[in-house]
């Protein structure tokens, strides 16, 4: 039976004079050689594939029932395939899709086994608190959700339906989304899966409104109330426009008012790149009577927000989310209508998120109003401070 399986025929070639061919499978193999005889000739081969072939044939030549109409459906699936117009089903590529599937299920993991490793990841990598609490708000309901289920189960569907099931404002669902993007992207990485099920969910249109800026006078105004304690980081937000994270990592010893300076190192800073931050005249006058050699800048933020709190009910304020920073972007870019030196002082990598938030929401005499606050022209008529009353 082997026999008929392994031939050799003479063959006209300028190297070699005879052929073999057998039958490796369900394919045609040939082999070239020089000579018939001698160890390296046509015959050896030949006697040694034809106790190969002989060995393979016993060893899977009995097939059980359930295998023997497996051969059968695969067959019958790839003429219906081939039909339809759909070729390359073949029972070897349905075997290893299969076998794929059962290795990405092994060296997956559950959904929530994979959150907290991303989570003490993020924590070694250095990720602020705050984008750390982001990861606990946002994402653990969805780990917890899906706790039992593999990674690799996960589908866009599921995306899907989970983040159009929140109740939360479209602005907060994209937030959801990216956050969750970050966290499947992180799980491709490790091999828990083998495509990020977020990229293909449907997206969330946001409307983005402009972002919440404090006049001139209502800044000054929670300067003025603002008890001394606060006050340095109170000026720097306004005036600097730096991160309310980067400013709690912030200590006196990276502020440098002899040459004009803050230095937000790599380490504080958002995008992990150090950049020097001017100190304007302003801001200066603000510093100079609170300044240290060295120490935290801001007070613990249980502390920080106790006593904000009161300055800004004092001073009669409504705040804006994240309006310190926002209120420096748009005077500084109305004031000095450079994009680019905004955007340097922010620490953002382009000036497009300039343009498409904070172009033309000041108008230049505000902005120079803006950066003239001082102690001195702060004070409005109507506060009293609080020391001052008791």
């Amino acid at each position: 039976m082997a026999r008929q399986l392994i031939t050799l025929r003479k063959y006209k070639h300028p190297r070699y004079k005879f052929r073999v061919t057998f039958r490796q499978g369900d394919k045609y193999e040939q082999k070239y050689f020089t000579a018939r005889s001698g160890p390296e000739g046509a015959d050896a081969f030949m006697a040694e594939k034809q106790v190969e072939l002989l060995n393979e044939g016993r060893k899977h030549g009995d097939f059980t029932d359930a295998e023997r109409k497996a051969v059968i459906r695969s067959r019958e699936l790839a003429e219906s395939f081939a039909a339809s117009g759909v070729k390359g089903f073949t029972l070897d590529a349905a075997l290893k899709f299969y076998s794929d599937h059962l290795h990405l299920r092994r060296r997956s993991a559950k959904v929530l086994i994979a959150y907290d490793e991303f989570v003490q990841t993020r924590e070694r990598e250095g990720a602020s608190t705050s984008h750390l609490r982001d990861f606990t708000y946002r994402l653990q309901l969805f780990a917890k959700k899906h706790a039992k289920r593999l990674v690799a189960e996960i589908t866009t569907k599921d995306v899907d339906a989970w983040l159009f099931g929140l109740k939360h404002s479209a602005q907060s669902r994209d937030k959801h989304r990216r956050l969750l993007h970050n966290f499947f992207g992180y799980c491709t990485g490790r091999g828990y899966t083998e495509e990020n099920p977020v990229s293909r969910a449907a997206k969330v249109k946001v409307i983005r409104k402009a972002p919440g800026i404090l006049a001139p006078a209502d800044a000054a105004a929670v300067l003025a109330a603002a008890p001394a304690e606060i006050v340095p980081a109170l000026a720097i937000g306004f005036f600097a426009g730096l991160r309310t994270a980067e400013i709690a990592r912030l200590d006196w010893n990276e502020i440098n008012l002899k040459t004009g300076f803050i230095e937000v190192t790599a380490e504080n800073a958002k995008s992990s790149q150090r950049r020097l931050v001017v100190i304007t005249p302003n801001l200066k006058a603000w510093l100079e009577p609170h300044a240290q050699r060295s120490g935290p800048v801001r007070l613990t933020e249980m502390r920080h927000k106790d006593r904000f709190d009161i300055a800004r009910k004092e001073a009669g304020i409504k705040w804006p989310a994240n309006a310190a920073r926002h209120s420096f972007a748009s005077y500084h870019l109305a004031l000095h209508q450079d994009a680019a030196k905004t955007a340097l002082q922010l620490g953002h990598t382009n000036t497009a998120v300039l343009f498409q938030h904070y172009r033309e929401l000041a108008r230049p005499e505000d902005a120079e109003a803006y950066f003239a606050i001082t102690p001195k022209t702060a004070t409005p008529t109507n506060i009293i401070r609080m020391e001052d009353a008791a």
